[in-house]
């Protein structure tokens, strides 16, 4: 089977000054809540959003582990950069690669989030459809977060 790779370009304003933005989409208690949240099947074994920052991701479904996804932060430049690379395992094999480059920035009216995550999927998925969709799902969940609980209110808290 060959790979399918993809280049996925997500871009969102918010109203939120740029600090803010950045301490929402890194805090570990609004991750929990709108990445990780019970409804997802995913859980968290840490948040660690520094430069050499590990986290794991473990997905489940039907109760038992299907799989996790490693996450390496290798440059952050807080309120401004996240860059980081995932590696996805299931079935104890690899079976997808992702660098991601996140900018925050701010705007006349708030802030932007400009994300390009570019995917390799070993087992040949359509991961560019996949992975479009996803982002709209999580973009969607970070504003219904924000909608929901506000902004995170001491930005100063997080990495």
């Amino acid at each position: 089977m060959q790979a399918s790779t993809a280049t996925i370009h997500a871009t969102r304003d918010f109203d939120l000054d740029v600090e803010m933005l950045w301490a929402h989409w890194t805090s570990p208690e609004t991750r929990q809540r709108w990445e990780a949240g019970t409804d997802t099947g995913m859980t968290y074994d840490a948040f660690d959003t520094r430069t050499g920052g590990v986290e794991t991701v473990r997905i489940v479904h039907e109760g038992a582990e299907i799989g996790h996804m490693t996450q390496h932060h290798h440059r952050v430049e807080p309120t401004h950069l996240l860059a980081s690379s995932t590696t996805g395992t299931f079935g104890g094999v690899t079976t997808m690669l992702m660098t991601l480059v996140i900018e925050f920035e701010a705007t006349e009216t708030g802030s932007r989030l400009n994300a390009v995550s570019q995917v390799t999927d070993l087992t040949g998925r359509d991961v560019q459809a996949e992975h479009e969709k996803g982002w709209t799902w999580i973009l969607n969940r970070f504003q219904a977060d924000i909608d929901e609980f506000g902004p995170i209110t001491n930005p100063k808290d997080t990495p």
